[in-house]
Formats: structure tokens, C-alpha cells, sequence
């Protein structure tokens, strides 16, 4: 995607100017998913299994405690969770989701917006949200589990795969989405004011 430098630049002074400061910056990457991928194994002791739909608030508490660091999370509130559950995105025969016995370690809750696709006229896939609870963390699970998902979607038709990004996130999650081939196409970024008290 082609940036507009001078467009950019003038937004940027002018938020400055009403005292906003840029605080954070989101990318929407994509991947090709004619490019090839290794998929490597999981670590020892660690499956990928379905998600019945008796754990299905088991999992958005795991999705909850791993993203608790995370610039601007909130905890999932009974709303979120119904409109989660009840919305066309949500397709847990897509997800991947590593457990470790009865435990919860990490999972992308992959889906295909069939409906955008249509109207972009795109074949594409979407990797988000991408978890790891921390005693899990470090170990290339979340790498494991996305190159999976890629190669899932390959099998599917899809031509490519999304997600969108903290670039600052603490995890690392950018470097490792572009270590898995994901390449930035679209930039944004969070100014904030501080309002007088």
C-alpha cells in the first residue's frame, strides 16, 4: 500500500497543534499465501484439539488473561461475550487452539468473513486474535499455530490471510507475524489529550 507522506505529516501537526500526542500505532498485515511455509511441530506435551462448546467461556477467560497486558484491554464483559458468540465471524471449526491436558495454552480464532470477501471480490482468511497465556509464552507456540492456520486456509482456496497488530505490543507479535511472512498494508495511529482535571 502506498503511503501519503505530506498527508501524514500535515494530520500529525495538526493533532499535535490541539496538544493530541501519538501514542500508538496499529498495522493491518497480510500474507500471501502462495508463498511457501514450513510448519514446525508443537512443543512437547502440547495438542491441538477442538473446543467444545462447553468450554467456550473458558476460552474467552484464557483470551481475557493473555491479553491483560495489552495496551487498552478491557475484560470481556457478559455483552462482549454473547455478541461474540452470536456473531457470523464466530467459527470454531476454524480455530486452532493448543491445549495442554485440560488447560488452555494459545489459540488464533481464525474466521472467514464470507460477506467481505464477497464484496471485495478476495479470497481471505483472518488470523485474529492471535493468544498465548504466559506459562506458555516463549516457546514457538504461537508460531506453530499460525503457520497451521495459514496452511488451513491454503487448503481451503483462500488466496490470503490477515491481521491486524499493536506494534508495540509487549509479546513481540509484530516481528513474529513478519517472520511468518505477514507484511504491513495499512498504517493508523492512536493520538490521546489529556484533559484537565
Amino acid at each position: 500500500m502506498l503511503r501519503n507522506i505530506e498527508k501524514e505529516a500535515i494530520l500529525k501537526s495538526a493533532m499535535e497543534a490541539e496538544s493530541y500526542q501519538p501514542v500508538r500505532y496499529m498495522n493491518r498485515m497480510r500474507r500471501d499465501l502462495s508463498e511457501p511455509s514450513e510448519i514446525p511441530s508443537l512443543p512437547d506435551g502440547l495438542e491441538i484439539r477442538p473446543v467444545p462448546e462447553t468450554h467456550y467461556r473458558a476460552l474467552a477467560a484464557a483470551i481475557d488473561e493473555a491479553f491483560r497486558d495489552h495496551w487498552g484491554h478491557t475484560p470481556v464483559s457478559e455483552e462482549n461475550y454473547q455478541q461474540w458468540t452470536n456473531s457470523p465471524l464466530f467459527k470454531p471449526a476454524l480455530w486452532q487452539v493448543a491445549w495442554d491436558g485440560d488447560e488452555i495454552a494459545a489459540g488464533i480464532l481464525n474466521f472467514v468473513d464470507t460477506e467481505a470477501n464477497k464484496q471485495f471480490d478476495v479470497q481471505r482468511g483472518w488470523t485474529d486474535p492471535i493468544f498465548t497465556r504466559r506459562p506458555w509464552r516463549k516457546r514457538g507456540l504461537a508460531r506453530a499455530l499460525l503457520l497451521r492456520s495459514l496452511q488451513m486456509f491454503k487448503e481451503m482456496g483462500m488466496s490470503e490471510a490477515m491481521l491486524g497488530v499493536d506494534t508495540q505490543n509487549p509479546s513481540g507479535a509484530f516481528r513474529l507475524y513478519e517472520g511468518c511472512g505477514f507484511k504491513s498494508v495499512m498504517y493508523s495511529v492512536v493520538f490521546e489529550k489529556e484533559l484537565p482535571r
